[in-house]
């Protein structure tokens, strides 16, 4: 009688609980591409990329590749030059009109007159420079450049370059995999993670992320300065990308295999733009810790952290070696943009992005570059 009892009491849990579950997770796999039209789609190549003429800011809405800018045509204009920038999330802050990308378009048609030259902005969020140089051989080249900019962030590009690691999006989550072991079945991804469980834990996530963000005094800071995260959460990664630039953590090699893998894929990515005669500059992008001494006294003291354990040029440093020892032309940003921060701010509130302010000035750098013709790059000639 006992046995029957417990018989029937776990066949009701597995009809009204397990199997219901089972089949919302059968349903995210098959129904995943008509029920999840978030900003980012799995894409086979590189794990993800951004939806084609998404809805993004102000009436604005992606390219036919997903970039943060306008279409353009694939064949470009007789005698007009063109530009490409490659990048993550830089690329994306201060919307279409407000990016860098933009601002440095307009300072160019002031100077050169209208549509001489083109500006291309072609960065996904969330991505690194092996990530990039994919994007690049698969969208980027279509628009056949005549000069490629590769924006390099030194306070995650370096640590989220894992040569194992592809991102990839399902359901409207964004999940890191070992690309050594990647399943594909009918061209989609199978995880073997509940993706219910991953889709109501990374959802919460983000909602008590903006609650806490807006529940915070920022009464002083006008709409368009305010960052993403909450004080707490952006200390605690910034105190993250920090440990890249602990002396010791890198005399230990700690990073040393990202390094590498990131180090490559730019050599992979000058290589193949000197073989279609591309020019190439790397423009290189400074951490807000490395601007704000304020800030960077905030993050070390909770931590009970030394200053003197820290190098705080070591990424440029590092970078700057390897591409003085292959002949790639860079730009680097950092002390123009410590002596700015010195005037005003550059960087949104409680986050590493730039602000208006230093969007603009990254467009005024980049600007003065090209037409002095630091990298040989003379567009009407």
């Amino acid at each position: 009688m006992l046995a029957k009892k417990i018989s029937q009491f776990s066949l009701r849990i597995f009809l009204w609980l397990i199997l219901p579950l089972i089949c919302v997770e059968l349903l995210m796999i098959v129904l995943e591409p008509y029920l999840f039209k978030g900003l980012y789609e799995y894409d086979p190549d590189l794990g993800f990329r951004v939806r084609a003429y998404y809805p993004v800011d102000q009436g604005t809405v992606t390219n036919k590749f997903g970039f943060n800018d306008r279409d353009y045509p694939l064949q470009k204009t007789p005698g007009v030059y063109r530009i490409l920038v490659v990048g993550d999330s830089f690329d994306w802050a201060g919307g279409q009109e407000g990016n860098y990308t933009a601002l440095l378009e307009r300072q160019l048609d002031n100077h050169y007159g209208y549509h001489r030259i083109d500006i291309i902005n072609a960065g996904y969020p969330m991505t690194h420079t092996a990530e990039q140089l994919v994007m690049l051989k698969k969208y980027g080249l279509q628009y056949h450049p005549d000069l490629v900019i590769l924006g390099f962030f030194v306070g995650n590009d370096f640590i989220d370059g894992n040569p194992n690691r592809k991102r990839i999006v399902v359901n409207d989550l964004y999940i890191d995999i070992d690309k050594r072991r990647e399943h594909i079945i009918l061209g989609y991804p199978i995880i073997f993670q509940s993706r219910l469980l991953l889709y109501v834990k990374q959802k919460y996530k983000i909602f008590t992320e903006l609650r806490k963000a807006a529940t915070e005094p920022r009464q002083q800071v006008s709409q368009e300065q305010r960052g993403t995260f909450a004080e707490e959460t952006f200390l605690d990664l910034e105190r993250g990308l920090l440990e890249f630039f602990n002396i010791n953590s890198s005399r230990k090699g700690r990073f040393q295999k990202n390094i590498n893998y990131i180090l490559q894929s730019i050599a992979e990515m000058d290589a193949l733009l000197k073989s279609r005669n591309i020019k190439f500059i790397v423009a290189i992008y400074p951490d807000v810790f490395q601007i704000d001494k304020t800030l960077l006294t905030v993050i070390l003291e909770p931590f009970r952290l030394r200053r003197e354990d820290y190098d705080l040029d070591l990424a440029q440093n590092i970078l700057k070696s390897f591409l003085q020892s292959k002949d790639i032309s860079y730009i680097d940003l950092t002390d123009r943009f410590r002596s700015g921060g010195q005037e005003k701010d550059l960087y949104l509130l409680s986050d590493s992005h730039w602000n208006r302010s230093g969007n603009q000035l990254a467009a005024d750098i980049l600007f003065e570059t090209l037409v002095k013709g630091l990298c040989n790059v003379s567009p009407l000639q």
